[in-house]
């Protein structure tokens, strides 16, 4: 599990999650990115639409989300295109981090593309 130190948000013509790690993690300082363009999606086929996965891999499969498991200490993210499950550790974010994840993640989904789960 990769413990998130500390978080980035943005919401603009992006809606942007950043979740930065220890260095030594999976992802590292760099992080763990989740993007959305609803201004432009309309131009992709409808497969390709929703929130995107991003971090530093050298293929070109778009990686959308698929379903996010979240609780006040920890997150589980499950994405399709390239199966995979990611867990994060959030202990050491603050309860204001917190609640900027769980608007951005309602943000993401306004159309219901990812199955999400808060407890």
């Amino acid at each position: 599990m990769d413990k998130v130190l500390f978080t980035y948000f943005e919401h603009a013509d992006d809606i942007l999650i950043s979740l930065s790690c220890d260095e030594t993690s999976t992802f590292g300082v760099d992080g763990f990115i989740v993007q959305r363009t609803p201004k432009y999606e309309f131009t992709l086929p409808p497969h390709e639409r929703g929130a995107c996965v991003e971090w530093d891999e050298a293929d070109d499969i778009r990686v959308l989300l698929d379903q996010v498991f979240l609780t006040r200490n920890e997150m589980k993210v499950v994405t399709r295109g390239k199966v995979c499950e990611y867990h994060f550790d959030l202990q050491v974010i603050t309860d204001e981090e917190y609640q900027a994840l769980l608007e951005h993640l309602r943000l993401l989904n306004f159309d219901h593309s990812f199955k999400m789960e808060v407890g």
